[in-house]
């Protein structure tokens, strides 16, 4: 009786599994753009100062590296990557890819003085609890006219945590640089309020339907369907009307290239 029992439930489990897959597929095809309002916009300030960059020979950081997406545009260069095991841990975080080092950049990078050409941070700052430090220790390996690219939000819900601890604005920004050692800082809104916008309604939507038990969306997925796709044109439209905010005193992110 035990073993039909335990059986019944495995399948249960199995079915209920392969529904928050095929919803996760879902969620993932009625999202624009693919990669979310904040990761393409980001990805787009990296590539474009990175796609044409003569690379050759040049030492190159990327902290918070990840899944290394921007590789790829360094592959003449002596290229670098870290992170920090313990934020992975405490994350519960285990990526797939191994790293030339791992430190704790608030505290200490384990180079000389002037050793990089380039820095990278794509979205880190906001999960470091001293920025400042972490800037300051940047300057220091950061070889005299080199660049440090990054990008921070302006408006992101918790994520990463429990280590999450800023949003940005761009005088913060400045000012942490400058505090550094950073002599030539130039700061870009990535996007709009649009923009804004249609990442708050995409998170909002799919949280809601995520949150209800896959019996239930299986017997309301017409009403889901009718709606995300409702939503789909909604942020195609938020997409392309950003460019009518100039001003963009509200965005989703920001970049920033400084040079020392």
């Amino acid at each position: 009786m035990f073993k039909l029992f335990k059986s019944k439930t495995k399948k249960i489990k199995n079915i209920e599994n392969f529904f928050i897959k095929l919803f996760s597929k879902f969620d993932y095809f009625y999202t624009f753009p693919q990669k979310g309002f904040n990761r393409s916009n980001t990805d787009k300030f990296m590539d474009k100062h990175f796609l044409n960059i003569n690379n050759f020979g040049l030492n190159v950081l990327d902290i918070g590296a990840g899944e290394k997406p921007y590789k790829k545009y360094f592959l003449n260069s002596n290229y670098e990557s870290c992170d920090s095991q313990d934020a992975l841990n405490d994350i519960n975080i285990s990526p797939n890819q191994q790293h030339t080092f791992y430190c704790d950049i608030t505290k200490k990078i384990p180079r000389e003085e002037n050793t990089y050409d380039i820095i990278i941070c794509n979205a880190v700052f906001e999960h470091l609890n001293e920025p400042q430090k972490a800037a300051i220790e940047i300057n220091r390996v950061l070889k005299k006219n080199g660049r440090f690219y990054m990008t921070v939000p302006q408006c992101h819900g918790l994520h990463m945590e429990p280590h999450n601890y800023y949003n940005f604005l761009s005088y913060g920004i400045k000012y942490l640089l400058t505090n550094a050692g950073f002599d030539k800082i130039n700061i870009y809104p990535l996007s709009g309020i649009y923009h804004l916008l249609g990442k708050v309604l995409n998170t909002s939507t799919n949280l809601f339907f995520s949150r209800l038990d896959y019996r239930l969306r299986i017997i309301t997925f017409v009403f889901e369907f009718t709606i995300k796709t409702i939503f789909l044109f909604i942020y195609l439209f938020l997409y392309f009307i950003d460019k009518l905010d100039k001003k963009k005193n509200w965005t989703t992110n920001y970049g920033c290239i400084a040079i020392k």
